[in-house]
C-alpha cells in the first residue's frame, strides 16, 4: 500500500510539472504572436527559453514573411 501511495505522489509530481511547462509555453507563444516579436530577439528570458524549448530559433525560417501577411490582414 505504501509504494501505491509512493508512487501516485510522484506521478502527480511529474504531472504537475509537465502541466506547468506547458502552461508557461502556451503563454509564451500566445504573447509573442500578439507583440508580432518573432522576427526581433525575445522579449524576455521566457520567451528566450520558449524558443529554445520548441525549437522556433534553430530553424532558418524566413521571418519577415511570417509578419507580412498578419500586418496586412490587420
Amino acid at each position: 500500500m505504501a509504494s501505491v501511495l509512493a508512487f501516485s505522489a510522484v506521478a502527480l509530481f511529474l504531472g504537475g510539472i509537465t502541466l506547468g511547462v506547458l502552461v508557461v509555453v502556451a503563454r509564451e507563444i500566445r504573447r509573442e504572436d500578439r507583440a508580432c516579436s518573432l522576427e526581433e530577439e525575445a522579449p524576455s528570458r521566457m520567451s528566450r527559453g520558449t524558443r529554445r524549448l520548441t525549437g522556433f530559433g534553430s530553424r532558418e525560417l524566413d521571418l519577415r514573411s511570417l509578419t507580412v501577411g498578419r500586418r496586412a490582414a490587420a
